[in-house]
């Protein structure tokens, strides 16, 4: 802005110079009129023309007249000097003057052109030719108005006009080329303040020779627009003689105008001194003609405007000194053309720039486009240059995108610094950020950038001949059609520090693209990572030369994409490299492909029926993981190298070998569908064979699942505390009898989820179920709890508890009623009867007995179960055993030895050392063995006494093929065959003494061998045979309850009347 005010000033000292020279004896004073004019109140008379006596019309000859309020009709000729006059009395209005036809000024008598304060409408006149113009708030309308100054010096004003429809030309002549001009000689126009409407127009035409110093100021004009429309420039300036550089002859200042379109069409020998600065403009057109041989340092400012198009067009001499500089402008369009014009373009905001320089220069300029926003910047530079080019800087702008052609015929710089790539635009969407169409001869330096989501790729240079290109510090990513594609010849190609990620390319080269020949590649300290490409979907290059040092490539899975050779590394020339690092994608192998001057590096799948975990990669220059391995035969599927799914309920691991162990899954842990190997578990379980919990979870009771630790409560150790003490009181006082029922139903409640499914289970079945055996991880429950963080073998000690806590308590109860009889303790006879009638006129030892018999078989079961998983253990390693319930857990452990031992003596003869009590205790006339041997074999019959210790067997056996069989398909045909051959051997040998209970069992093994027949049937319209099957015993021992009740409250009969099933041999 300071340049600008120094032009101001300079100004000011000029017309005040003008004024001065003008005023004077023979142009008059302005001050006193010759003629005074009333159109209202004068009398045309040869005596009038004084303000006293004023004429009413306006006379012939007259050149100043002063005019007051009125109308005035002009035939023919109008004074060249005319002001507004207030008379006294007058309304002060401004005079109206009305052409009837084309008339003409007196110029020709009064050279000096001064109108003030006046309205002129429908006027053409006639050429004046006038020295000196200075037209004062005066407003025109439908008026042509062209004049003329001829001479050495000259000065026209026009301010605070209004222009409506009207046209004003103006033009300096110089003198007579045979006479030269004086060295004060003064070209002066100021165009200020004025408004202008509808097609009005106002042009400057300055023919002065170049001696003749001109200044020109455009300022403050404002423009309204009418239903007229704009044909023409309303502003144009022209220079057309030639103006040197020996004076600085040219000076134009255009500020703070509102207008439509300004016009500048300037003939100079150098740049001139222009200014355009705080403009509101639609178009402004600037021609440039250059036609001197000297050179000087002028600037050219246009600086904090709002234009819409601005157009600059330079021809004539190439220019090396001067610049044209633009700053702090918004502009939707910004064009320049030229032959060789240095360009500062700083702080625009200018949404299409293009600038396009061509020609045969001498010298090539400096351009510096800096600290702008564009939206999108075209730069075009194709000279041929005789001596040196001058650099192009590119720095610190924000752009959307940007094409560059640069041309030469010796060495230059082009510097593409520290831009923000702000992302493409809407209708932009399939072109790349930075687009570099051709380059010879240059050294291209690309550095500090971040490119991103552009789908027309991120950086692509083509047609690259002669010219070095240096790229550093650049990301790009997420770009379609390659992050950075190069075409070169006899060129060479520089990257370092260059991140590229997540680019695509269609073709070929998904991070890089290089081809051509003669063209020397190096690239360092890189990373790429996630690049895709059908070939080469992080580098593809072919040059003379590679030479690659420290790159790190890190490849995504393509295992998706049709059409793609895996390919990711493709170098095709004399290579070196040192350093490289290559990571496959998870399960993709290593395939490399080397030779002498090529190198192909694949990330692989691998085919149908074989797999690899881990990576393929490239670590220390050295390859690894260049092997498939064959699919296991059980439990895993590979198709099309797609990551192995595991079946229904399988886990799958790997090994220290990396290498797939996939086992059966137990009951509630893995996925019941076809899953992906490495997520089989379910339940926030973890670790090998899903035997352990997620952190944060833990095992509980009553579910398969693991449970959130913060909503474990250890209150429930209370209640699990307190449930051998409900069994022995149960026991107690509940008639136990010869247990025809409750052994049938034990055992089937103890069955039923042993043969479900786990998604066939619910929560009343566990619940049930847990009555009779461990509460542990029996099936899948909405009732499961946690009593605090623990590991399977805590849980499963702790579960025993219940059993071995209900025998232990039996026996104390036993022991101190047997010492208390053995002391012969006396008690009250109140007492005794009351006992006695609570008891059903049984003994207290007699109860004693017959519970802890019938609680050690009902236990019995859920023990073997809880030790046989405990036991069982397999091998998922070589040399490495792990417990099949709990894979967390190693079986080298010391408890193992003694749970051994104690099951061995105590469990797993049980069945034998039954069927020895029975022989030891038959025939005892001892209150204590027939208690035993009513709980034993109370309800058999008399051939069959032994078929308690067939169904001790018979929960053996059921127990063993549950825990052992691992295979579901196996398991299901086991459990089928054992439940057939019970239900068999029950009809033929028909154990049980009574027809009740010989049905009761019979409906128990039927309703079980349904459930294995229907289990695996996931299909909705068999859920009510399952609930079918299920209930059916519970109704049946209802049904048989009820019977036995009513009849013993009919008859008053023990309910031994119950007909036997004995044949005559038994009799």
């Amino acid at each position: 802005m300071s340049d600008v005010s120094t032009f101001k000033t300079v100004l000011k000292r000029k017309f005040s110079a003008i004024t001065v020279f003008y005023s004077g004896p023979s142009g008059g004073s302005l001050d006193d009129c010759e003629v005074y004019v009333d159109g209202h109140f004068g009398h045309d008379s040869a005596s009038c023309g004084d303000p006293l006596h004023p004429c009413i019309s306006i006379p012939y000859n007259s050149t100043n007249v002063c005019l007051s309020s009125g109308q005035y009709n002009i035939m023919d000729r109008l004074p060249s000097q005319i002001r507004a006059w207030k008379p006294a009395g007058s309304n002060g209005q401004v005079p109206q003057i009305f052409c009837q036809k084309e008339v003409e000024i007196s110029c020709d008598v009064q050279p000096s052109l001064y109108w003030d304060r006046l309205h002129i409408n429908n006027c053409q006149f006639i050429e004046p030719e006038c020295t000196t113009i200075t037209l004062n708030s005066i407003s025109f309308l439908n008026t042509q108005l062209l004049i003329t100054s001829m001479g050495n010096s000259f000065n026209s004003t026009v301010c605070d006009c209004r222009f409506d429809n009207t046209k004003l030309d103006l033009v300096h002549y110089s003198a007579s080329e045979a006479s030269p001009p004086p060295m004060t000689s003064l070209s002066l126009l100021r165009f200020n303040n004025n408004r202008m409407l509808g097609s009005s127009r106002f042009s400057f035409w300055d023919k002065t020779t170049n001696k003749i110093q001109s200044f020109q100021e455009l300022v403050n004009n404002t423009f309204d627009p009418t239903y007229l429309s704009q044909q023409s420039p309303t502003i144009l300036i022209a220079w057309i003689g030639q103006h040197g550089t020996d004076y600085s002859t040219g000076h134009l200042l255009i500020q703070k105008n509102v207008l439509p379109s300004v016009v500048l069409n300037l003939h100079t020998d150098d740049i001139p001194d222009l200014r355009i600065v705080g403009n509101r403009l639609d178009k402004c057109d600037v021609s440039l003609t250059i036609s001197g041989s000297k050179s000087s340092e002028s600037l050219i400012f246009i600086e904090d405007n709002h234009i819409s198009t601005f157009n600059l067009d330079k021809q004539g001499r190439d220019i090396v000194l001067g610049a044209v500089n633009l700053q702090k402008n918004v502009l939707i369009r910004l064009t320049i053309r030229s032959n060789s014009l240095p360009l500062a373009i700083h702080n625009n905001d200018i949404h299409i720039c293009s600038i396009s320089g061509r020609g045969d220069v001498g010298t090539r300029g400096t351009d510096v486009i800096t600290d702008n926003t564009f939206v999108q910047l075209n730069y075009v530079s194709v000279y041929s240059t005789m001596g040196r080019s001058g650099d192009t800087y590119i720095t610190r702008n924000f752009l959307s995108r940007a094409e560059i052609t640069f041309i030469s015929d010796v060495k230059a710089d082009f510097y593409v610094l520290d831009n923000v790539w702000t992302g493409p635009i809407y209708n932009q969407t399939e072109m790349p950020a930075l687009l570099i169409a051709q380059m010879t001869s240059c050294s291209l330096f690309l550095n500090n950038s971040n490119i991103s989501g552009y789908r027309g790729g991120g950086i692509n240079i083509g047609g690259t001949v002669q010219s070095s290109i240096y790229i550093k510090s650049i990301n790009v990513s997420h770009c379609g059609k390659g992050g950075i594609v190069v075409a070169t010849e006899s060129s060479s190609v520089n990257l370092r520090s260059v991140i590229f990620h997540n680019n695509t390319s269609p073709t070929a080269g998904g991070a890089i693209l290089i081809s051509g020949h003669d063209n020397p590649f190096t690239m360092r300290d890189s990373i790429l990572i996630d690049n895709q490409s059908p070939h080469g979907s992080a580098v593809s290059i072919s040059a003379s030369t590679l030479h690659m040092d420290n790159v790190s490539i890190i490849v995504q899975d393509d295992v998706d994409q049709l059409l793609v050779d895996h390919s990711v590394v493709i170098l095709n020339g004399n290579y070196h490299y040192e350093n490289v690092s290559l990571s496959c994608a998870e399960e993709r192998y290593l395939a490399s492909s080397n030779a002498s001057s090529s190198l192909v590096w694949s990330c692989r799948p691998c085919a149908t029926g074989t797999y690899f975990l881990g990576r393929g990669e490239v670590v220390g220059d050295v390859e690894k993981g260049n092997e498939c391995t064959r699919c296991p035969e059980k439990g895993v599927e590979c198709i099309d190298g797609r990551t192995p799914k595991a079946q229904a309920n399988y886990w799958c691991g790997k090994n220290t070998s990396k290498q797939l162990m996939c086992y059966n899954c137990p009951s509630g842990y893995c996925n019941e569908t076809a899953h992906l190997w490495n997520s089989s578990c379910i339940g926030h379980r973890s670790g090998e064979l899903c035997g352990g919990c997620a952190d944060g979870y833990t095992l509980g009771f009553l579910t398969s699942a693991c449970l959130p630790v913060d909503h474990c409560r250890h209150e429930w150790i209370g209640l699990l505390s307190i449930i051998p003490f409900v069994y022995v009181t149960v026991l107690l006082f509940l008639p136990i009898g010869d247990g025809s029922m409750w052994k049938s139903m034990s055992y089937f409640v103890q069955t039923v989820p042993l043969l479900l499914k786990q998604e066939r289970q619910n929560s009343i079945i566990t619940m049930f179920s847990s009555l009779f055996t461990t509460p542990t991880n029996m099936g899948s429950s909405l009732l499961g709890f946690c009593v605090g963080s623990m590991h399977y073998i805590e849980r499963e000690f702790m579960s025993l508890y219940i059993p071995f806590g209900t025998v232990f308590l039996f026996l104390l109860v036993c022991l101190c009623i047997l010492l208390y009889h053995k002391m012969g303790c006396t008690m009250p006879r109140r007492k005794i009867m009351f006992l006695t009638q609570a008891l059903d006129k049984r003994s207290m030892l007699s109860r004693c007995t017959t519970g802890l018999v019938a609680g050690f078989l009902l236990m019995y079961s859920g023990l073997i179960g809880s030790y046989l998983k405990l036991y069982f253990c397999i091998e998922i390693e070589p040399e490495r055993w792990v417990m099949y319930n709990a894979g967390t857990e190693k079986c080298d452990q010391w408890w193992r030895t003694i749970l051994v031992c104690t099951a061995s003596i105590v469990l797993l003869p049980l069945p034998l050392v039954i069927i020895f009590i029975r022989r030891r205790l038959k025939g005892t006339e001892r209150e204590t063995g027939r208690d035993v041997l009513m709980v034993l074999d109370g309800c058999y019959r008399q051939s069959t006494k032994y078929w308690e210790s067939v169904y001790m067997v018979r929960r053996v056996v059921i127990a063993v093929a549950y825990v052992f069989i691992t295979d579901e398909r196996w398991s299901a045909t086991v459990m089928r065959f054992l439940l057939l051959t019970a239900l068999f051997l029950h009809l033929v040998f028909t154990p049980f003494v009574t027809a009740a209970g010989q049905w009761l069992e019979t409906i128990c093994l039927l309703s079980l061998c349904c459930l294995t027949l229907l289990n695996g049937q996931l299909e909705e319209r068999y859920s009510h045979v399952f609930l079918i099957a299920i209930a059916l015993p519970f109704i049946a021992c209802l049904l048989i309850a009820i019977h036995k009740l009513w009849t013993k409250r009919k008859q008053r009969l023990p309910t031994s009347d119950y007909e036997p099933m004995l044949t005559t041999e038994e009799l």
